[in-house]
């Protein structure tokens, strides 16, 4: 960045005196300046341009990094503060890239219980049992076709944190085994 407002205040630079130069030559009527005021015209869109290049370069590169698509274990590590733990398999996500349009953040994946446990302590989740038949299949229907929590087991362990009062929150559904996790998590 400092090189691009360098080169930025060097064009300027170069503009403001050839326009010194140009009214100079024309007050004095000298050929010579006047081609020295041009030179310096064109040094100056030159450098400007050049500026103005890499400027656009540096965004592009910046943007298009941004706009990658996030890894199975970055995802994981943003939602639950660290890498996944050498038992823990991120089997398959669906980041939220549009906050409106994509409701949550989809994860599944095999852990074992002291993954479980680190994740649990992060936060006051809210705990219930329930039977495969009584998962709520509304609020997961809007997920991809590959989240289905209740094909784990008979009965799962359904753990909710609610983060503020906005509807954002997250929802844990956990194989009666412990061994197995699929996490829905709702920013909006």
């Amino acid at each position: 960045m400092q090189f691009i407002i360098s080169q930025g205040i060097i064009a300027l630079s170069l503009f403001i005196a050839s326009i010194i130069f140009f009214l100079i030559s024309i007050s004095k009527k000298k050929m010579p300046l006047f081609y020295l005021a041009l030179f310096l015209s064109f040094l100056s869109v030159g450098t400007g341009l050049y500026a103005g290049f890499v400027f656009i370069k540096k965004s592009y590169i910046k943007i298009s990094k941004s706009l990658e698509p996030r890894t199975n274990e970055e995802i994981y590590a943003a939602i639950f503060e660290g890498n996944p733990n050498k038992c823990t398999v991120v089997l398959k996500t669906q980041d939220q890239v549009l906050p409106v349009i994509d409701v949550a953040i989809y994860l599944h994946f095999k852990t074992c219980e002291t993954e479980l446990n680190r994740i649990l302590k992060q936060q006051e989740y809210e705990m219930n049992i329930l039977v495969k038949n009584e998962v709520d299949t509304t609020s997961i229907s809007m997920g991809p076709d590959w989240f289905e929590p209740s094909k784990m087991s008979d009965s799962i362990y359904v753990f909710t944190y609610k983060k503020d009062d906005f509807g954002n929150y997250q929802t844990l559904f956990v194989s009666k085994k412990k061994d197995e996790v699929y996490c829905m998590d709702v920013t909006n």
